[in-house]
């Protein structure tokens, strides 16, 4: 525990206990890619959004494009202190970066 707390006051991410590595693990497991979110020692988890969330938020975003946002947080978010999705400064820093958590993959069409 020592090494978590010197980590946080350092401002380096603390390393995760064995307890959330397995439950990691469980996430990958059931939904393929899995993010960590660190801001003030504290951490949320997210699972990469499906079609119908993605489809959902769009249909939400037509009246207020802020909402998109959130709704897409709030159904990707799998673990962590969900309270912390209340706090504007960690809303905005996560909206910053929602491409990341949205990532597509890029082929290459080929006229045959």
């Amino acid at each position: 525990m020592e090494n978590n707390e010197n980590a946080a006051a350092l401002g380096a991410p603390a390393k995760e206990t064995p307890d959330e590595i397995q439950q990691i693990e469980a996430w990958k497991s059931k939904y393929g890619k899995v993010f960590c979110y660190e801001v003030e020692g504290e951490r949320l988890y997210f699972r990469q959004p499906d079609r119908k969330t993605l489809a959902a938020a769009g249909v939400i975003a037509k009246n207020d494009p802020m909402k998109y946002n959130e709704f897409v947080l709030k159904n990707a978010l799998i673990g962590g202190n969900a309270a912390l999705l209340e706090d504007n400064s960690v809303f905005y820093g996560l909206s910053q970066i929602m491409d990341e958590l949205v990532a597509a993959k890029i082929g290459e069409l080929k006229n045959l």
